[in-house]
């Protein structure tokens, strides 16, 4: 089985999974764990914001944020393993934490980068 990402560029992306797919996780479970699931209607991020412009109720948004999340860690663990299988999950969360601001915008542009263009290619795969 073989690696569809260079090593190199999984230690990156392993780094870049760190602040959105961790931070997107914590986002949309805390307030769960937390016993805070009755005030989420008063939580104003961005994408609660687009989410109520949208008229989309505020759990459809931590959902999204749990499920991106997800899809980093596990993408990137799959990854590591040398399941190809894992290239698409990790793709999908790359673009999707895309519409996250800040930080995780600039890690998701940069793990696109390193999947787009650091993927092996079959020839170059030792059997």
């Amino acid at each position: 089985m073989n690696r569809p990402v260079r090593p190199v560029a999984l230690v990156i992306l392993t780094l870049c999974m760190a602040y959105p797919g961790i931070t997107l996780l914590y986002q949309g479970i805390y307030p769960f764990v937390a016993g805070d699931y009755f005030n989420l209607v008063g939580q104003t991020g961005p994408w609660m914001k687009l989410a109520a412009s949208f008229h989309v109720a505020p759990v459809a948004v931590l959902a999204l944020e749990v499920a991106l999340g997800t899809a980093w860690v596990l993408g990137v663990l799959g990854l590591w393993a040398g399941d190809a299988r894992a290239y698409p999950l990790a793709v999908l969360a790359a673009a999707g934490t895309l519409l996250h601001p800040g930080g995780a915008m600039v890690m998701s542009v940069l793990a696109l980068v390193c999947l787009i263009f650091f993927r092996e290619k079959e020839e170059e795969v030792t059997a």
